[in-house]
C-alpha cells in the first residue's frame, strides 16, 4: 500500500547494524538525545567529509548519512520530501547548498556506498577522580568519511616494488635455477 502512495528507493549498499548502539548526552532525555548525537554527526560528515569518533557512533550514523545522500540523489532538491528530511538531518543551512551543489553530482550514478568506515588503534583514554589520573581505559575510535573526498586515501595505495634490489637478485636467482633444471 505504501509503495503505491510514494516512490520507495532502493536498498542503501553500507550494511546497517541490528543493534542499536548507547549514544548518550547530557541535558537531553535518552531517545531525543540519541537523534540529536546522529543529526550532529550527519552534519559534520556533510560539512568536513572526513573525521574521526568513537566507533559506536561511526557504525550507528553511517545508515542515515547513507539515506540521507541517496534521497538527495534520486529525488533531487524539489521534492518537498526530501527538503523536510535534508533540512531536519543537516542542521546547518549554508550545507544544504552543499549537499546539492557539491555531494548529488559526485554520487549521480555511483551504485557504491557513499561512505566508508575504517577502524582506528584503541586509544588510551585518562579518567580524572578528585583531580588525580587514576583511571585509564580503551576507546575504540574509527573515521567516518565520504567518498571521493578530496583528501589524501586513509589507506595506502601499495608501492609498486618490482624494481627493488632484493626483488630483481630473486628473480635472478630464480631464472637460474629454472634454467638449471630446464637443461
Amino acid at each position: 500500500m505504501a509503495a503505491r502512495v510514494a516512490q520507495s528507493l532502493p536498498r542503501i549498499q553500507a550494511p546497517i547494524g541490528h543493534i542499536h548502539q548507547r549514544l548518550k548526552t547530557a541535558r537531553i532525555d535518552i531517545h531525543r538525545g540519541r537523534l540529536e548525537i546522529l543529526r550532529r554527526i550527519v552534519t559534520r560528515l556533510v560539512r568536513e567529509e572526513r573525521f574521526e569518533l568513537k566507533y559506536n557512533r561511526a557504525i550507528e550514523a553511517r545508515p542515515y548519512a547513507e539515506r540521507l545522500i541517496q534521497l538527495a540523489v534520486e529525488r533531487g532538491a524539489n521534492d518537498e520530501y526530501t527538503m523536510e528530511m535534508v533540512n531536519w538531518w543537516v542542521m546547518e543551512k549554508d550545507l544544504v547548498t552543499k549537499l546539492f551543489d557539491v555531494l548529488v553530482p559526485r554520487y549521480e550514478g555511483a551504485e557504491q556506498p557513499f561512505t566508508s568506515i575504517y577502524q582506528l588503534p584503541k586509544q588510551r583514554v585518562e579518567g580524572y577522580i578528585r583531580k588525580k589520573r587514576v583511571i585509564y581505559s580503551h576507546m575504540d575510535v574509527a573515521i567516518l568519511e565520504l567518498n571521493g573526498n578530496p583528501f589524501p586515501s586513509v589507506i595506502a595505495e601499495p608501492e609498486e616494488r618490482s624494481c627493488s634490489l632484493l626483488n630483481v637478485l630473486l628473480g635472478e636467482a630464480l631464472k637460474k635455477n629454472l634454467g638449471g633444471e630446464l637443461q
